[in-house]
Order: structure tokens, then sequence, then C-alpha cells
């Protein structure tokens, strides 16, 4: 029996593929096997020309670059390296979000965290996130096994623990608790 190799999906965000993943030149779809189809939020199909218009569009955006002030508010990511330094050496209250590049809902969740930071300053709460993907050791460590997960140490202590997408109120109404 012949062994077929099947194209790989197209990244959804993207609309790319990755070379070193596309099918061989001589590949030829049959009845069995089909070639991969991308859809849109609306579940329509794309056409070649609306993946392409979408390709140019991601390709435009990345070389404009992203500019960034020094002094913006927002949870800054840490690595296992710095959660000792950052987390459970910290005199203040810590809050940090567990998250993953492929998770939708920690979008949401960044955007309410960075609101909240904008509230606080630096020096009555701080603000932090890590990839559960990258780190799993710690994200197990600390029981996270659902993300969004929002942690709050205070101390070096896991105080509070926060999982899902959650009202801003929530986030607030935790922080305040634990605040001198």
């Amino acid at each position: 029996m012949a062994t077929t190799a099947y194209p790989t999906p197209i990244c959804l965000s993207c609309a790319t593929t990755s070379s070193s993943f596309l099918p061989p030149s001589n590949f030829k779809p049959t009845k069995h096997v089909k070639p991969f189809l991308l859809f849109s939020a609306s579940g329509s199909l794309l056409s070649d020309s609306a993946i392409k218009r979408k390709r140019r569009r991601t390709r435009q955006r990345s070389r404009a670059g992203k500019v960034s002030c020094s002094s913006s508010h927002g949870s800054e990511t840490i690595t296992a390296c710095g959660w000792n330094e950052y987390v459970v050496s910290s005199d203040v209250p810590v809050l940090v979000e567990f998250w993953t590049s492929w998770c939708g809902p920690c979008v949401m969740v960044r955007r309410i965290i960075e609101e909240i930071s904008q509230d606080y300053d630096g020096e009555r709460v701080r603000f932090y996130k890590i990839d559960a993907d990258e780190y799993p050791q710690i994200a197990t460590s600390y029981g996270v096994e659902q993300i969004p997960t929002v942690l709050l140490f205070k101390d070096g202590d896991k105080v509070e623990s926060m999982t899902g997408t959650l009202p801003k109120s929530v986030y607030v109404k935790a922080i305040e608790k634990y605040l001198c």
C-alpha cells in the first residue's frame, strides 16, 4: 500500500504555510485525498485571491515594525528564570497571567489586565504574563490546568486563582482585597 503526502493546512492567522511542510511537487489530489481548504470567520470558503490578499496584508504589517513606548503600561513577559526574582521575592502583590499564543480568550484577558495595570502604578501591584506552553513546569507547580488563568501572589504565596475570561471588576476586587 502506497502512502500519500497530505498538504499542510494554512495558518488561520496569517494564511501562510511552512515551506518545509509543503506537499511534494508531484502531489495530485484525488477524490480520496482533498487539498486543504481555508474558511473565513463566517464559514464561507476563501478563494485563492482572498488568501493572497491576506498574505499581502500580513507581510505589509510585519514590515512596518512595532513602535512601543518605554513607559507604557501593561504586563511584562517573564520566563521561568525570572520567576523567583519577580514573583516569589516581590514585596508588593503580583498578578500573573498564564497564556498561550493560540488562545483567543487570552487576548481578551490581556486587554483587561492592561486596563487594570494603568489604574495601579508599579509600586502598588506588579503585572506579569508567562507563556504556559513554553514554561509548563511553572504552570503545573501552581495548579494551572486551563488557560487563561490569572494568579495573584502576595509575599510569594498564591492567594487567588481566576480561570477563564472574567469581567474587570473580578480582577480589581481580588487586587483590592490583598493591597495593604
